[in-house]
């Protein structure tokens, strides 16, 4: 059901903000104890990464970081994620670490790209901004729909899924490494927006939004839904993701050939 509702909407928009700022539970679906053991050794190393890494740059006091600069959504410019380093005696402030932190700050609350560095990433990182949507604040992880030529093709492989690819101004996977270190970082809530060819919009939304390190091939759990969407999710939950070269689910043959894409797939 999931990816015939895909294929049937001309815009497609998945986004995850803080739990807190929707006014959801707390709680964290924590799933199995070795899938929990898992997780909190890929944060760990993670975490040893960035500590590092602050480190280096602390040890140079005339170290800085600074970034292109940012594009608006009307300007169509390609999806680059790039890191600088100049010298200079002043330091400037941590990044937000997503989209949320953005506009509970009242940093901007403008729809567009934005730099933001996720708790358990040692590096910046480029993201959609969706600023408007129910209360704004939402980080975008899939967009697809008409936003000119070329089409994105989203019939990708392992590697290239867990990196993201495409153009944050049109269609774009953002990445499951990146998606894991932003639903670890907070209790995350994923929206999904849909849009027919006749301009009809329904949405789903779904708490304790989660998704599991790559050592446990990206499982994907909720907790609770709501929207007029359909849950959509439901036969899926607690699956791991899959993509062409890569079959991680329960049928027999591959969902992600069947349908040309990675997803977290059940049958």
């Amino acid at each position: 059901m999931y990816n015939t509702v895909k294929i049937l909407s001309i815009l497609t928009f998945f986004a995850l903000t803080q739990a807190d700022v929707h006014h959801h539970t707390a709680c964290n679906t924590v799933g199995s104890l070795k899938g929990i053991v898992d997780s909190v050794t890929e944060l760990v190393d993670l975490a040893r990464e960035r500590i590092s890494t602050l480190e280096d740059v602390f040890s140079t006091t005339t170290l800085q970081q600074t970034f292109p600069p940012i594009v608006n959504d009307k300007q169509n410019r390609s999806f680059q994620q790039s890191l600088y380093v100049t010298q200079t005696t002043e330091q400037k402030p941590p990044l937000p670490e997503d989209c949320a932190s953005i506009y509970q700050q009242q940093l901007n609350r403008t729809s567009g790209v934005y730099s933001i560095q996720p708790r358990f990433l040692n590096q910046s990182i480029y993201v959609f901004c969706d600023m408007e949507t129910s209360g704004g604040g939402w980080t975008l992880i899939q967009r697809r729909g008409d936003f000119g030529k070329p089409f994105e093709n989203f019939y990708r492989s392992w590697v290239e899924c867990k990196n993201g690819f495409g153009n944050l101004t049109q269609e774009f996977w953002l990445g499951n490494d990146i998606i894991f270190s932003l639903t670890n970082q907070d209790n995350m809530v994923l929206r999904v927006d849909l849009e027919d060819f006749k301009g009809s919009r329904r949405y789903a939304e779904y708490d304790e939004f989660l998704v599991r390190s790559e050592r446990e091939l990206y499982k994907m759990s909720y907790k609770t839904y709501k929207g007029d969407a359909g849950n959509s999710l439901a036969h899926h939950n607690n699956m791991m993701f899959s993509t062409k070269d890569k079959d991680n689910d329960n049928y027999k043959d591959s969902c992600a050939q069947t349908y040309k894409g990675g997803w977290w797939n059940k049958s």
